[in-house]
């Protein structure tokens, strides 16, 4: 068993020494470092990540993350070509101007600063007691950050009237950032070491319980004779999923998004559109609420790639 324990933290340290050396690594080079298949080096990598030894980016290579270790954050500039188009403008536009303000942004801009979560940091300011969405480049220095914030936001500053700079990482709106993949995710099937194994048998997992929210739209679904074909996500106030209906033509395929919100906003239907276009399918967004103005003009514009209903959920 000692021998085993050995190996298990000899194959963790070459995979540590590895991307000391190469920096942020692919789980297919890590794999053939240590001579192993991809599934069971995933299991490894897992491990890594859960004692705080690596860290995983939300961008994907392909379709794999990368992993890196913590410092090595700057690193994942050599990556930014396998952003797509729309990511690499904004991210441009947002390393050239270091701040933006996210109301003042197109919708497909808002969406896709959202996306680059490894490189594009969400700050919540207070600029005369109203709420405000501030982006900044993830290396810039908060200090610098905040002078620039101080400055076009407040241009003759009052001590009293300065607006309060605070970090929210990574979260504005649990709907709209989403915390980055665990790594374990990347293969379900992966076999872990037995070490892993054997720590895990000790854990006993409590059963979740359905939430209220998406077992509302499953049931909605059903009444109206919509086929789930597979569950994407399911969140408290959040359902995703691959859907199908009967209509005059023959069945027709959409990609659901159902929202726990009294104002689906311009932003929600972009990332809506977004995220269908990806799949190249349909939009279709469930709420028990309402499209705010801006979202009424963006849904007329695109009523033919993206459908609303207003459920009651």
């Amino acid at each position: 068993m000692p021998a085993d324990l050995n190996k298990l933290n000899d194959t963790k340290q070459r995979i540590i020494t590895f991307m000391s050396v190469h920096g942020p690594s692919l789980p297919v080079h890590l794999a053939r470092e240590i001579s192993a298949s991809p599934i069971f080096a995933a299991a490894f990598l897992s491990e890594l990540y859960a004692e705080g030894r690596i860290k995983i980016s939300n961008m994907r290579v392909g379709s794999s993350p990368l992993y890196f270790l913590p410092g090595q954050e700057p690193l994942l500039e050599n990556f930014i070509n396998y952003l797509n188009q729309k990511e690499k403008e904004a991210l441009s536009l947002l390393k050239n101007y270091k701040i933006l303000e996210d109301e003042k942004q197109e919708p497909a801009v808002r969406v896709a600063l959202r996306s680059v979560k490894d490189f594009a940091i969400p700050l919540k300011i207070q600029f005369n007691n109203e709420p405000k969405i501030i982006w900044k480049y993830f290396l810039f220095p908060d200090e610098e950050i905040r002078s620039l914030v101080n400055e076009k936001l407040n241009p003759s500053p009052k001590p009293q009237s300065q607006p309060l700079l605070k970090k929210e990482l990574p979260s504005i709106n649990e709907q709209e950032i989403t915390k980055p993949q665990e790594p374990s995710q990347i293969n379900q099937n992966a076999e872990p070491p037995q070490s892993i194994q054997k720590e895990k048998a000790k854990r006993k997992a409590k059963p979740k319980a359905d939430p209220k929210f998406p077992k509302a739209v499953k049931e909605y679904l059903t009444s109206k004779n919509i086929e789930i074909l597979s569950i994407i996500e399911e969140k408290s106030k959040e359902f995703t999923a691959k859907v199908r209906t009967d209509n005059l033509f023959g069945k027709q395929e959409y990609y659901l998004i159902a929202k726990d919100k009294k104002k689906i906003s311009d932003v929600d239907l972009t990332l809506a559109h977004h995220q269908a276009q990806q799949e190249k399918m349909i939009a279709l967004i469930l709420a028990p609420g309402e499209l705010d103005k801006k979202a009424q003009e963006y849904h007329q514009h695109w009523k033919n790639l993206i459908k609303f209903e207003k459920a009651k959920l």
